[in-house]
């Protein structure tokens, strides 16, 4: 743990300081520096999970409709949408957080209450088709306000996260590679969801040639994401990595992955692959999920 505190020291430059100055202000440097981190990781775990909550539930309200699995999908869409209100309410009641953001963009605030509106109106109509799939008004607007949600959600996080960045330049650069990495990481599973709700959409033939090109683009961004993860890719900000037990569950993410873009690319499906499809999208994000915590464990040493 000594060689840990010394470590981050060394980071932060303090390694001027004489002895007895060092180990007199180690505690409450270190304390800071977990804290921030600390910070950092609560803002991360809210924007992994709310990015992917959003097409997790437009996926469902699609499901329920199809009447696949309607009951199971009928409460699944209403835990997830409990979830994303639950965490949307903690960020907007974190006050001296969403202070600092506001001091790297004046818009934040109004950017909130932006989503608020959004999410509230979507909340009410994902209630109502967790009951009834009748009203397509209702599939229709989760349909179109999704994408702006998971938009608007990215948006208002990169303030949230560019917020804890210290005014420290090697600190700050240390701190966005770490953020653009994790942030990174956890994308394959929003893209799987998306990906897997723009083959629903097609499949009922809403939208078709809007969703075929918006299912492409989805499918091609996820073979560069998981390709970088694992080799680098400079545009992205990634490095890839050489740790082997990430390399390891890279691989059943892949070969998952390559199950599911098989599956989604077939030009018909029956009833027996959507639920082939739909059972690999969730083995996927329990195998993906592993690479992320994985990734965080070994940047966070």
């Amino acid at each position: 743990m000594l060689i840990k505190k010394i470590t981050i020291l060394l980071l932060l430059g303090v390694f001027s300081l004489d002895a007895n100055d060092l180990m007199s202000g180690l505690t409450d440097i270190v304390d800071k520096v977990e804290e921030q981190k600390a910070e950092n990781k609560k803002v991360l775990n809210y924007a992994f999970k709310q990015r992917m909550r959003t097409q997790l539930i437009a996926r469902d309200a699609l499901l329920i409709c199809m009447d696949l699995n309607r009951s199971f999908y009928q409460k699944e869409i209403l835990v997830n949408a409990d979830l994303f209100h639950e965490n949307f309410n903690n960020l907007i009641n974190s006050k001296e957080e969403i202070k600092k953001a506001e001091k790297k963009d004046p818009n934040f605030i109004k950017k909130i209450e932006e989503i608020k509106e959004i999410w509230l109106t979507l909340y009410d109509n994902v209630k109502k088709i967790s009951k009834d799939c009748k009203d397509k008004n209702t599939l229709n607007f989760i349909e179109k306000n999704n994408i702006k949600l998971l938009d608007d959600i990215a948006y208002i996080f990169t303030d949230f996260i560019e917020s804890y960045n210290s005014t420290n330049k090697l600190e700050a650069s240390m701190a966005h590679i770490k953020s653009m990495l994790y942030t990174q990481v956890g994308k394959p599973r929003m893209y799987i969801n998306k990906l897997v709700k723009e083959r629903l959409l097609i499949g009922q033939n809403m939208n078709v040639k809007e969703n075929q090109k918006s299912f492409n683009q989805s499918v091609k961004e996820m073979d560069r994401l998981m390709k970088a993860l694992k080799d680098g890719d400079k545009e992205l900000e990634l490095d890839g990595t050489e740790d082997r037990k990430i390399l390891e569950k890279l691989s059943i993410s892949q070969k998952i992955w390559e199950e599911v873009k098989a599956l989604a690319r077939k030009e018909t499906l029956n009833k027996k692959e959507w639920s082939q499809l739909l059972e690999k999208n969730k083995q996927f994000i329990e195998a993906h999920t592993e690479v992320v915590t994985l990734t965080r464990a070994s940047n966070d040493t």
